[in-house]
């Protein structure tokens, strides 16, 4: 039985930008930081504390994700807000696109204090909620520490990128596409700025790094994500052996 090679599952353009963004992200934050990361999992080892889904939790959520992500808590304010019209007209960065344009959080400088504001329609939904917290983190990782400039082009896609390199990308990757039933039918939803496929070869070359062939938290990865992060560790671990592999 012959056996078709498995494809890439980005364009030639998105997969070299992947790439050489993770290179960056290595060069920028040092091979040791990179080495002592976690990945973090939807489970009780790396989120103990009971959940009712309301304000406090929240904040008590935001505290935990900055650990992981080396962010001082004490530099965090933590703000709530319900999407409307009037509400969107002020947000700075971007994290959600849905069909209806609405963000689920925005993060923005005031004073000495970095403001993560999210939409208060999310705490119900904790993997959501966790992603859009480590892409407003990552704002601070990158705006606010000034290793990328407001006026960088990709710097919305390079913070969702920012998320797999600190061990948050089986969150961001599971939320980027979701389907939801309701009284008036199925309701079709995309979050951030990568897509499944980019976020899929994204961790096939995460688990590449750091020299995973198998990573038990691929389980994790939910619907199509998984299909491409499979795809993408075929094609990652093929270009590392020098096999050319065609797009």
């Amino acid at each position: 039985m012959f056996w078709s090679t498995p494809k890439c599952p980005v364009e030639a353009e998105d997969k070299l930008w992947l790439e050489q963004s993770l290179e960056w992200l290595l060069e920028e934050f040092g091979s040791d930081a990179f080495r002592d990361v976690t990945v973090v999992l939807p489970t009780d080892e790396f989120f103990p504390d009971e959940y009712a889904a309301d304000e406090d939790d929240a904040r008590a959520l935001v505290d935990r994700v900055c650990g992981y992500m080396s962010v001082n808590p004490d530099l965090i304010e933590v703000e709530f807000f319900q999407n409307d019209a009037n509400e969107l007209q002020r947000v700075t960065w971007y994290l959600e696109s849905s069909s209806d344009g609405a963000a689920a959080g925005h993060y923005r400088k005031r004073r000495d204090k970095f403001v993560v504001s999210l939409d208060t329609s999310q705490l119900t939904d904790p993997m959501c909620l966790v992603a859009t917290v480590a892409h407003e983190l990552g704002h601070v990782r990158l705006l606010g520490e000034g290793r990328v400039h407001g006026g960088y082009e990709d710097h919305e896609p390079m913070t969702d990128l920012l998320t797999v390199f600190f061990g948050l990308g089986v969150f961001a990757a599971n939320s980027a596409f979701t389907l939801d039933a309701s009284s008036q039918g199925w309701r079709a939803q995309t979050r951030g700025y990568l897509n499944e496929e980019m976020f899929g070869y994204a961790l096939a070359l995460f688990a590449l790094m750091r020299g995973e062939h198998n990573p038990s938290w691929s389980r994790y990865l939910e619907g199509s994500v998984s299909t491409f992060f499979k795809n993408g560790q075929s094609i990652s671990r093929r270009q590392a052996m020098g096999v050319v592999c065609d797009n």
